[in-house]
């Protein structure tokens, strides 16, 4: 058992430079929570599936008039650069080059769940404090989808567990989906 020793938190503009300048790589499974580099494990066929089906699905449904992002860094803090599996995002006018969208742009996060939900149900508290109105988290062994509204500070308020026979809205959308639709 390791002890609790003091860790060293880093800031989100410190990891970049690491990137930059080749400390880590941008293809290394880690990301930035709560100031600390996270382990991710790698994605599997099934999440490779899903996630290509639902990109196709998201840029579909919110053509060219929100951006989607699928697996991209989301500011969300000084300490928290989480890449959701999608990030479904108002685009700024001028969008900066030098700058991830950020979590109050967004109208929903996503996470697909395949062995990731004890993790992802955590990172509900990182999108919102940074400001996102809804997040989705796709549990896929349980064949349910998790939905977060009213965001609180670190929580969100309001939570339903949908079913694959339900519908889901679309945030910014006239448009509802059956949750097996974001199945396999």
């Amino acid at each position: 058992m390791q002890p609790d020793l003091p860790r060293r938190h880093f800031t989100v503009d410190e990891v970049l430079r690491m990137v930059e300048t080749g400390v880590l790589q941008e293809d290394e499974h880690v990301e930035l929570l709560w100031g600390e580099l996270v382990e991710v494990s790698p994605q599997g066929p099934l999440h490779s599936v899903l996630i290509r089906r639902l990109t196709r699905q998201f840029l579909q449904a919110y053509d060219t008039r929100f951006g989607v992002d699928a697996q991209l860094p989301l500011s969300v803090g000084a300490g928290s650069l989480p890449e959701p599996d999608f990030a479904v995002f108002r685009i700024p006018a001028g969008e900066d080059p030098t700058a991830h969208p950020r979590g109050a742009d967004a109208l929903l996060v996503v996470e697909v769940s395949v062995t990731s939900q004890r993790l992802d149900r955590l990172k509900a508290g990182l999108y919102a404090a940074g400001g996102v109105p809804v997040y989705w988290l796709l549990d896929v062994e349980a064949r349910q989808l998790h939905v977060f509204r009213e965001p609180d500070g670190e929580r969100y308020t309001a939570e339903s567990v949908l079913q694959e026979a339900d519908l889901v809205d679309l945030p910014g959308l006239d448009l509802r989906w059956r949750v097996d639709a974001l199945l396999a």
